[in-house]
């Protein structure tokens, strides 16, 4: 449960310090880990000819430059379409929880969630530490995804349905991305144009109950408590090859849920996305990409958010590509109504972007890569203050940007990469961003990867462009235009081993992130209107640190499992004071089956996550707690299978009794493919 806490003042761990206390742990989960392994295999009879791993996908995020998962140089973590059809996940945000550093504990699993409070290493999405992007583009539909207010950046950017893979590229990556990569890029890759003529739909119907909250003391019950809410979904799609050269996919989703507070609220959003891809010859690639959504939560929300895409790649020889590539994307909203306590706005937020690329494969051993952006953020809405005041946000911020990347490889065996971009912000000048990444492949089955690199965040909307105070609730907020943006240096180091004839990896690694200048909200001790009004300054440093363990199984097609655990120390310098919502522990176990030739399949994760501060006093916190979720599903044909999932299986408080929570959830699933 959410209760007051006391503790010691923190103390800034050693390395050495770091492992020796979590040791012990991280043997016995290993040991447990390979002692399942090593039975497992000593039952598998069939030869591992025809396992599907994600060594061999092809990924592109952490360099810019297409690499087979097991040869890319920068820490990279592939989430695969079969990995997430075996999660009970209704959003995003519930897929990444199995990740080694991600934290998405503190929201629940149900259409129309936040994820204010979900981070990387320690750092917080919402507020910009973390990059979320749209095959490469920047996106950010606050309410729909999960974000807070007009300006919050959330992960549940687009339906489960339409997404092919995640690429989490974790470290500071500014020198290939710009602001606000500081403690790495998520990137959501949408389905690909099939080569054959295939379609897809899905319906589910579920239903869950919200369970009452007790904060100091005092009991209070939903509406509805003891009956039980709604969630639907439903979504279909179709692609196929019009010609050799010419190809289309079309996707429609719906999504519904009737929220997670006292009241039951419906929201909803309507998705659409169409691609058009054509190679007129085998040198030049065109593409084609529009998005659409409509969502509306129904007492105060209303969002809708249009992208289109479009790019050409071009290789007029086998060590020469290029590409040049932009996009439009706009988010229009009305949040509140008038007389609100935190405003009614109205009005749209938008990117525009261009994108040129060059990459040069001067050998076998070297790639240089160079590229320029243009970007223009467009800001035009309105806020109304319950006080009758009104706040008019108009600005067009433009950032350019060049960076340059070098990858060499010697002896076959040892990787460099070096990165450099360069961004001029039309608002606080220039920022310079550097990055070196390694790989040594020390033997075929043992790996190391290294980076270090500088990054740097930009001030929110609300931080730096509203020309008067907002009303947040109790107390009203002014931007500050003179802010400077928050840098960080973060360095990683990991190690990636093989057993068992290559049935098994496991990944241990170390990182640490050092953020200066970090914007916090303070109190004038002045008034306005009548109420407490607080100003944004950089006054504050903050570091993370921490291990992380990944284990995977690759013993058959029929069984697969992975483990993670995450151990992360953080500390406010100011205060000497932990970050918030960032749990010391947390650990992971999903296993799953498949066995098609029963017809049947079944898989579960188990979910344990160590106590996190809710406030900057670190005085009141939400306990350790345990959930458990599992589906079992049935083929009915090759076509059409069947699921019933179940999420928090023993009705877990998760440590949270101060928030409305959800308990037992329940989903059916029909999926077919035509």
């Amino acid at each position: 449960m959410t209760r007051r806490s006391t503790r010691r003042k923190l103390q800034p761990s050693s390395m050495a310090g770091l492992f020796i206390r979590i040791s012990r742990s991280i043997l016995v989960i290993v040991l447990a880990v390979a002692l399942v392994a090593s039975v497992t295999i000593a039952r598998a009879d069939e030869p591992k000819e025809g396992i599907v791993t994600s060594l061999d996908h092809i990924v592109v995020t952490a360099t810019k430059t297409p690499h087979a998962l097991k040869d890319v140089p920068v820490e990279t973590i592939v989430i695969t379409r079969e990995d997430m059809e075996r999660t009970n996940a209704q959003n995003v945000m519930d897929i990444l929880k199995n990740i080694p550093g991600i934290n998405t504990s503190v929201h629940d699993d149900v259409f129309g969630t936040y994820t204010w409070r979900a981070t990387l290493r320690g750092l917080n999405f919402n507020d910009g530490y973390g990059l979320i992007l749209i095959d490469g583009q920047r996106t950010m539909g606050c309410g729909q995804s999960g974000g807070m207010g007009e300006y919050g950046i959330g992960l549940n950017q687009i339906p489960v349905d339409m997404i092919e893979r995640i690429e989490v590229v974790k470290g500071p990556s500014s020198a290939l991305y710009g602001s606000d990569a500081v403690a790495g890029v998520i990137n959501i890759i949408t389905k690909k144009i099939p080569k054959k003529a295939i379609g897809q739909a899905g319906v589910a119907y579920g239903w869950y109950k919200v369970k009452e909250k007790n904060k100091n003391g005092t009991i209070t019950k939903p509406s509805d408590y003891g009956h039980s809410r709604n969630l639907s979904h439903a979504y279909v799609s179709f692609g196929d090859k019009i010609s050799d050269r010419l190809g289309y996919l079309l996707c429609y989703n719906y999504d519904s849920a009737e929220g997670m507070g006292q009241e039951p609220i419906k929201s909803d959003r309507h998705s659409f996305m169409g691609k058009l891809d054509a190679n007129p010859t085998d040198s030049v690639d065109l593409y084609l990409k529009c998005e659409a959504s409509d969502y509306e939560k129904m007492d105060n929300r209303e969002e809708d958010s249009y992208r289109v895409s479009a790019g050409i790649d071009f290789r007029p020889a086998n060590d020469h590509f290029f590409s040049l590539k932009g996009y439009k994307y706009t988010w229009g909203f009305t949040h509140g109504y008038p007389g609100y306590s935190y405003g009614y706005k109205h009005g749209d937020v938008g990117y525009n972007q261009c994108e040129i690329q060059y990459t040069w494969y001067s050998s076998d051993c070297n790639a240089l890569t160079l590229g320029s952006e243009i970007q223009r953020q467009g800001i035009d809405y309105t806020i109304e203050n319950s006080d009758g005041s009104i706040i008019n946000v108009k600005k067009d911020v433009d950032t350019s940007s060049l960076y340059v990347q070098d990858e060499i490889t010697l002896f076959k065996a040892f990787t460099l990469v070096g990165g450099l971009r360069y961004d001029d912000h039309s608002t606080f000048g220039s920022e310079v961003n550097p990055k070196l990444s390694l790989m040594y492949k020390i033997s075929e089955d043992t790996i190391l990867r290294a980076s270090a690199g500088k990054a740097f965040k930009s001030p929110t909307i609300r931080q730096l462009y509203y020309d008067a105070p907002y009303r947040h609730g109790s107390y009203y907020c002014k931007s500050n235009p003179d802010l400077k943006p928050e840098k960080a240096v973060g360095y990683s180091a990991s190690i990636e081993k093989w057993l068992f004839d290559r049935c098994i990896m496991v990944n241990l690694g170390y990182f640490r992130n050092d953020v200066d200048d970090m914007v916090i909200r303070e109190d004038t001790g002045t008034t306005y209107n009548g109420l407490p009004l607080k100003i944004y300054k950089n006054v504050e440093k903050a570091w993370t640190q921490g291990l992380e363990l990944m284990c995977r199984t690759y013993l058959s097609k029929e069984f697969t499992a992975s483990l993670s655990y995450t151990y992360t120390e953080s500390e406010n310098e100011e205060t000497d004071k932990e970050l918030t919502y960032v749990p010391k522990h947390s650990i992971t176990f999903s296993p799953a089956c498949d066995l098609k030739k029963y017809g049947l399949g079944a898989s579960a994760t188990i979910s344990y996550i160590g106590k996190q501060y809710t406030n900057s006093d670190n005085t009141t916190q939400i306990d350790g707690h345990t959930v458990v979720d599992a589906k079992i599903y049935k083929y009915l044909s090759d076509k059409a299978k069947l699921s019933f999932e179940a999420d928090n299986i023993f009705n877990s408080e998760k440590g949270d009794e101060a928030n409305f929570r959800t308990g037992r959830t329940f989903t059916v699933k029909l999926d077919v493919s035509f």
